[in-house]
């Protein structure tokens, strides 16, 4: 199939380019005019030869008409990724709007399938114990949350509808970049490392290798199968594991200070407050606060049965990435 894909030149994007490719597909890229596809060529090696490139904005309906033209499908990762709520006309723009663009258009040309990446910021908080593919969409309590959300509602109305609309939620992606790119759970790890202090809680974080996300993305390009929705769950590890795990891969020993659970929400919402004036630590925010103490499990179950996969242990790309 020849498969159009937004945001194939990011940190989970990448992955899912080359996977696409290894499987056979031809893409075709949408890039902004700043935008390098180098490290993607490089790395996709003969198979760079089925890499097309249409130069746009996805806010851009001319540039949507141009990469979906006699495209047989749509993986569509572009998003504006983070905790800055100072960009949050920006996410608005991009993970909503522009997303509800593309995949409304992509419905009207007949594409198919049509897979959005969403996250799991779409479906937490959750009134499950367990988020699953079945979990409503949640309200949002970032600027990231509330446009994921706003986006997750499009979709699942185009489903509804009977669209083949495929959506994915990955949690907290780890493992290798391309030449060296970080997704922005290792950019909140990173920091940590770099003040040589930790906190210590009860919590926990879902975590999924970024080369599993890819897999998924290729293994759902499929037509004629209809509306589906996959977790990306992968594991939950416990949060203190998660500092053993910095230290042993990193050689670098951490202060452990112990918190209550509710002081580490409110140092996340410190966070935000502070974030709407000036950059703050990356990834972390009141919503990955909550997230961190309220260790909520996924079900991956319907992913990985249905896909026919299995998950590597993040904890091992956690490790090789600050080895």
């Amino acid at each position: 199939m020849k498969i159009a894909v937004t945001g194939g030149t990011g940190y989970v994007g990448a992955h899912t380019t080359l996977a696409l490719l290894a499987d056979g597909h031809t893409v075709r890229l949408l890039v902004l005019p700043h935008e390098s596809i180098d490290v993607v060529v490089a790395s996709a090696g003969d198979a760079s030869a089925r890499i097309e490139v249409v130069v746009g904005d996805i806010r851009d309906r001319t540039s949507i008409e141009q990469l979906l033209d006699g495209c047989d499908a749509l993986l569509h990762g572009a998003g504006v990724v983070g905790t800055d709520d100072r960009r949050e006309q920006l996410m608005w723009e991009v993970n909503a709007q522009a997303t509800a663009a593309i995949l409304v258009r992509a419905a009207f040309l007949g594409l198919d399938p049509i897979v959005h990446v969403a996250s799991f910021s779409a479906l937490f908080p959750s009134p499950d114990p367990v988020i699953g593919p079945d979990s409503p969409t949640a309200a949002g309590r970032s600027a990231y949350g509330r446009t994921k959300a706003a986006a997750d509602r499009v979709a699942r109305a185009l489903q509804d509808a009977g669209a083949p609309v495929v959506i994915t939620y990955p949690t907290s992606v780890v493992g290798p970049g391309l030449e060296g790119t970080k997704g922005v759970t290792e950019q909140g790890w990173a920091v940590l490392l770099g003040s040589g202090v930790a906190p210590r809680f009860r919590g926990g974080m879902q975590m999924i290798d970024v080369r599993d996300v890819a897999a998924v993305h290729a293994a759902v390009m499929q037509p004629g199968r209809g509306p589906r929705r996959y977790v990306c769950g992968g594991e939950l590890i416990e949060f203190n594991h998660l500092i053993d795990i910095l230290e042993h891969s990193s050689g670098r020993r951490l202060r452990r200070i112990s918190l209550p659970g509710g002081v580490v929400r409110f140092l996340g919402r410190l966070a935000d407050a502070v974030g709407k004036y000036t950059a703050v630590s990356a990834g972390f925010s009141y919503e990955a606060a909550w997230l961190l103490t309220s260790a909520t499990a996924t079900d991956d179950f319907r992913t990985r049965d249905e896909l026919g996969l299995k998950w590597r242990p993040p904890r091992d790309a956690l490790a090789s990435t600050f080895a």
